[in-house]
Formats: C-alpha cells, structure tokens, sequence
C-alpha cells in the first residue's frame, strides 16, 4: 500500500517557501561559516518552533562562546541587510502597480465619461442594446456639495461638540521617573539589543574591566 504525500510539516503546519536561492547565495559572501550554516538551517526551517531551537542550540552546542557571539550579530547584521533590500523591492513592486492600477482606473472611467459624453450628444439613447451586453444610464441618489458654509441658513446646519480627552504620556512618564506613578496607567522600560564592532584595543578593555569592578564594589 502506497503512502500518499502530504504538503505541510510533520506538526500540521504549511511548509514555508524558502528564500531565493541568488538572495541566500549573496548573503553568505559576507558571513563566518557558523554563522553560514544558522543562516542555511534557518532557510530551511518549517516552523517558528524550529527556528527558534536552532538559534538557541548555537548557544547550547557552541563551546567557543566567543564564535557564538560573533555568528549571532553577524546573522543580526545580514537579516537587517536583507530587510533593507526586500523593502526597496516591494517599494519598486508597488511603484509599478500602481501605476498600472491607475491607468487602468483611467480607462474605466473613460468608458463611462464616453458614453455620457455620446448621451449628451444625441449619439447613444439612455438605453442602447447590442447582441449579448446593454448599456443603460441612470440618475444615481442626489449629492449635495457644500461651496460656502456662511450662506447656509441656520435651520440646514447641525452643531456637534465633541470632547476629546487624551493622557499626557510625556506628564505621566516624568511623574514615573519621580516614583509617582500615576493610577490607570503602567510605564515600563523595554529591553533592547545592540549588536556593535567589538574594541580591539587591549587597553579599551581593560578599562572597561576595571569600571565596572568599580561597580560591583559600591
């Protein structure tokens, strides 16, 4: 008995495309061979729950810490790379769409302003049949466009008072960093990381060593 092929993960999950093969092929150029590999087993990947296990085993397996650290900002690097490219593509993408949507938005109104163009004309009746299609023009519900609201009477005008009340997040924040915390509210510190060029210099470091021994000691 054959087995038929199912699409999908072995966790119910549709498989994910993975990335093109000339953006995978420039964006190892640049990288270390740890960081090449988390690259391609990332591309790889079918579910968030793999992606998330491959980057903590470059933790867990990694005995060289210092490998770790560099492959894992290179990687934070190259991604950030890739970002940049993929938005300027689907800017460039949306740059020609939409210039295709408005032509042919274009066209379609010049359809209609033909026709009562044609009306106007004596050229088409209100209702013109051909073989198969029937073109018919027809009032649609009255518009009504305002030009100066001062001559409008008083009767045809309706006044309508809202209230908007809107937090002072700059007032309430300043009253947190003074310990007054404000009811209603919660002002909290989020936690980000930066990945930047490690010193090279040896005295760098060391002083950087010797602050925050410093520190601890207070």
């Amino acid at each position: 008995m054959t087995s038929t092929a199912k699409s999908g993960s072995a966790n119910g999950q549709p498989k994910r495309s993975p990335l093109p093969i000339s953006i995978m092929s420039q964006s190892l150029k640049g990288l270390s061979l740890l960081a090449a590999k988390i690259w391609k087993q990332l591309s790889q990947a079918e579910s968030l729950e793999q992606e998330a296990q491959i980057l903590m085993q470059l933790w867990q397996v990694q005995d060289d810490r210092v490998a770790a650290i560099d492959a894992h900002a290179e990687l934070a690097d190259q991604i950030d790379a890739e970002i940049a490219a993929v938005k300027a593509r689907m800017e460039h993408l949306v740059s020609i769409h939409t210039k295709e949507l408005a032509r042919l938005v274009r066209w379609r109104e010049s359809l209609d302003t033909t026709i009562l163009r044609l009306n106007e004309s004596g050229l088409v009746s209100s209702e013109a049949a051909g073989q198969s299609r029937r073109i018919r023009i027809k009032l649609n519900p009255p518009g009504c466009e305002i030009f100066n609201i001062n001559e409008v009477p008083p009767d045809y005008i309706t006044v309508k008072v809202v209230e908007e009340r809107k937090p002072d997040k700059t007032k309430i924040k300043a009253a947190w960093s003074k310990g007054t915390p404000v009811p209603g509210t919660r002002v909290e510190r989020k936690r980000r990381v930066i990945y930047e060029i490690a010193p090279t210099s040896l005295e760098q470091m060391k002083g950087e060593a010797q602050s925050a021994a410093k520190h601890s000691r207070r």
